[in-house]
């Protein structure tokens, strides 16, 4: 299972984080059963996604990502040993389930524009995400949720900001 901190780290971080080896959280196994029924399942809408998503900090073992509702600003942080990075953007959803991020992320070194989009289909209240480019389907959040599922680390509220600040006068 890729979370959205691996597809964005491992996306971002590879392209220019020149400052050291950062490496995004081990994948979460997935299998044919799952593809399957994420094949299966319909797209989720704009309006479930925005649900989700807005308002709320996907916490990740080295940093997270603010998704605000306000204007679909998007921001976050990750860290890993001494290099670190931040992006800066926009966030949005279709009808055809995707979960999109269009950011600049920024280190010691410089910056670089990306964006990254996810795909999330649901069947009976449970929630399938991919990223949209590679990757393996699998189960976001369970029905009934279970401890383990990466939505439970959607948590209400700005719990990056305040990072990004700091990582910003750092850069400066």
């Amino acid at each position: 299972m890729y979370s959205i901190h691996s597809t964005i780290v491992s996306t971002m971080l590879s392209v220019f984080l020149l400052a050291g080896n950062a490496s995004a959280a081990s994948r979460p196994q997935t299998d044919d059963a799952t593809a399957k029924l994420a094949a299966a399942a319909p797209p989720m809408n704009a309006m479930a996604l925005e649900k989700l998503y807005a308002g709320r900090t996907w916490k990740w073992k080295t940093g997270g990502g603010f998704f605000s509702a306000d204007r679909y600003q998007f921001a976050a942080w990750t860290r890993e040993g001494a290099a670190w990075s931040y992006g800066e953007g926009r966030w949005y959803a279709t009808n055809g389930g995707k979960l999109c991020l269009q950011a600049l992320w920024s280190n010691r070194m410089g910056g670089s524009g990306a964006v990254t989009c996810f795909l999330h289909r649901e069947k009976d209240g449970v929630i399938y995400q991919k990223p949209s480019l590679g990757g393996s389907w699998y189960v976001f959040r369970h029905n009934p949720a279970q401890k383990d599922d990466e939505a439970l680390k959607l948590v209400k509220g700005d719990r990056v900001s305040k990072e990004v600040s700091r990582l910003k006068d750092i850069r400066r």
